[in-house]
This record gives structure tokens, C-alpha cells and sequence, in this order.
């Protein structure tokens, strides 16, 4: 949950303006006015429309605790000027921020050292490429030394990767990313579960796939495989975009899929549950996906877009935490 918080009436409008941004690329949200707000400590970020003054002195201290895990926080005025204040590249503080910016006619403004040298730091660079978080060390002795010289990056060959700000790109066979010849990250494995209507056209499914990746800033070439119930293994649209992105289809049981449900509080719907006996297929499926490719308990699987449905096709997206 992102919370929104204003206290003047134009910040009322201008928080009106990001809910719909966040609405838009279904991130779960909630405007409230300073006096009703209280922090919950679950949220995964706030953006408070007010004096940075007030954010520091009144709450600041009740949201930082670790830099790994704090939720992200950004100081908005009411000209739209987006100060990412805390959590800004492992929280998503910073893509939150150029997010908003460039839905609602606003402007960043940046205060980490590399961000303003327009660099990429490693641990901003994780969270780019969906890899797993780098050491503390290593954010240290990258982001210092990547201010003044480009480093190198080797990254899987069919990642369609040319250039990225301080980087000296170079590709091998290995399902890994090398930063600065020695430290090593692997890639979190992403999971697309697809649910469909019967008959449906390959098109339709195909869009509704990219506007979905799209949702989630991930590229196709990002995505390890696809998944989808036993019902639908036959389902001709579905194969044959699947095909076209050059992905691997896992097959999921009903069992299965009716076990995740079991284990995990996800949205259930009577209708399909009447129809081919699970009360889903999209979120279950991409759950079970980066199960599949990693051996991962729930625990340590993150629905990163719930279901998204448009045109008869759902999508989910699941990645491993």
C-alpha cells in the first residue's frame, strides 16, 4: 500500500492527480488528509504533499530503520517538484517519483550523488534489472567508484541491453550479472501466469501480455516463463503467444493450483471456480511458475502484479523475493 498524504486543499488536487497514476499501473493506494493518517508499518511507501520540515520533524524517525527494507518516501509541493527523500533505489523511491513526474507534468528533483551525476548505482541497477539485492559493501564501493569512472557490467547475451550510464557493457553465456569483474548478483526468476475466455485470439492475449509487462516496467526478454491451468493447454492463443516471445509454458493440475489458494490469501472467483474447478488462474499460476523455476516456499515468492484483466485474458506476475 502507497499512502498519500496532503494537508492543503491545491495538495488535495495534486494528490488527487497521483492516485490516478497509481491507479493506472494498479499499485494499491490511499489518499489521506494529515489528520486521519497514521503509519501502519506495512506500508511500501508514502508521498506526502507538504514542507519536507514537516515530514522530517513529524514522522521521518517513525518510518527509517533499515535502508533495506524502509519503504520509499517522497516530498511532493503543490508544483508537482518530487523530492525522492528515503529508500530511493531499493525501496523504489526514485521510480516512483520519475513515474508520477511524467504522468502528471512534474519534475524530479534528484539529491544522491548519483542521481545527479545521471549514474546508475548498483543497487538502483538491481532494482532495474530484478536481481537479487547487492551486499552493503558492494553499493558502497560501487556508487563511490562509479562517479568517476565507468565500470564494467556482463551481463546474459540475449538481454537486449546496449547502454546504461556508467557501464561498460559486455555479454556471456551465464545466467548471472558481474558487476566490476567480482561481484556477482543473480537474476530473480519472473513468472507470467495467463488465464483466457475459451476461442480467444492470439492479439488479444499478446496485448494484454505487453500491457501487463509494461505495468511493471519489465521487458520481455526479462521474463523466464509462462504458466497457465491444464484447462488451457490446448488454448491456441495462449500457445501461440507464447511461442512468439520464445518462453517456456509450464502446465499447472488443479490440485495444485487450489493448493496455492490454501496457503496464500488471493482473490477467488465463484464464477471460474464453477467453470474448471479453481477459483484462478493467472495469480496462482505465476505463483507456481517461480516455484517451479527456483524451489522456493510461498514465502519467498512475491505476486508483483495481481491479476490484470482486459479483453477475455487475465495476467499476473509473480518474481522470486
Amino acid at each position: 500500500m502507497i499512502k498519500i498524504v496532503y494537508i492543503t486543499k491545491r495538495g488535495k488536487e495534486v494528490a488527487k492527480q497521483i492516485k490516478e497514476v497509481l491507479d493506472y499501473y494498479f499499485y494499491d493506494n490511499k489518499v489521506e488528509h494529515i489528520k486521519d493518517f497514521k503509519i501502519e508499518k506495512n506500508e511500501d511507501g508514502f508521498i506526502f504533499i507538504m514542507a519536507t520540515g514537516i515530514v522530517l520533524r513529524k514522522f521521518l524517525d517513525k518510518i527509517k530503520n533499515d535502508k533495506f527494507k524502509d519503504p520509499f518516501v517522497i516530498i511532493c509541493n503543490e508544483n508537482k517538484e518530487l523530492i525522492p527523500l528515503l529508500s530511493n533505489h531499493l525501496g523504489g523511491g526514485n521510480y516512483f517519483s520519475k513515474l508520477i513526474a511524467n504522468n502528471i507534468n512534474g519534475r524530479v528533483i534528484f539529491t544522491t550523488a548519483t542521481d545527479v551525476n545521471r549514474k546508475i548505482g548498483i543497487d538502483e541497477l538491481s532494482k532495474l534489472l530484478f536481481l537479487e539485492t547487492p551486499k552493503r559493501k558492494d553499493i558502497l564501493e560501487i556508487n563511490k567508484k562509479i562517479l568517476e569512472e565507468d565500470i564494467s557490467l556482463t551481463i546474459p547475451k540475449h538481454w537486449k541491453i546496449k547502454k546504461l550510464n556508467g557501464y561498460k557493457i559486455n555479454y556471456h553465456d551465464s545466467y548471472e550479472v558481474i558487476v566490476n569483474d567480482s561481484i556477482r548478483l543473480k537474476p530473480l526468476r519472473i513468472g507470467v501466469g495467463l488465464g483466457a475466455r475459451k476461442g480467444i485470439e492470439k492479439y488479444k492475449v499478446f496485448w494484454v501480455v505487453k500491457k501487463a509487462l509494461f505495468l511493471r516496467n519489465i521487458p520481455v526478454w526479462r521474463v523466464d516463463a509462462f504458466a497457465t491451468v491444464e484447462d488451457k493447454r490446448n488454448e491456441i492463443g495462449i500457445l501461440e503467444t507464447v511461442n512468439k516471445f520464445k518462453k517456456p509454458l509450464f502446465i499447472f493440475e488443479r490440485e495444485e493450483i487450489n493448493e496455492v489458494y490454501k496457503k496464500i490469501n488471493l482473490e477467488k472467483s465463484e464464477f471460474v471456480y464453477k467453470h474448471i474447478g479453481v477459483y484462478g488462474v493467472s495469480e496462482p499460476t505465476s505463483i507456481l511458475a517461480v516455484k517451479k523455476l527456483t524451489n522456493k516456499s510461498f514465502d519467498n515468492i512475491n505476486l508483483l502484479l495481481k491479476k490484470f484483466k482486459r479483453n477475455g485474458v487475465t495476467v499476473a506476475i509473480s518474481i522470486e523475493r
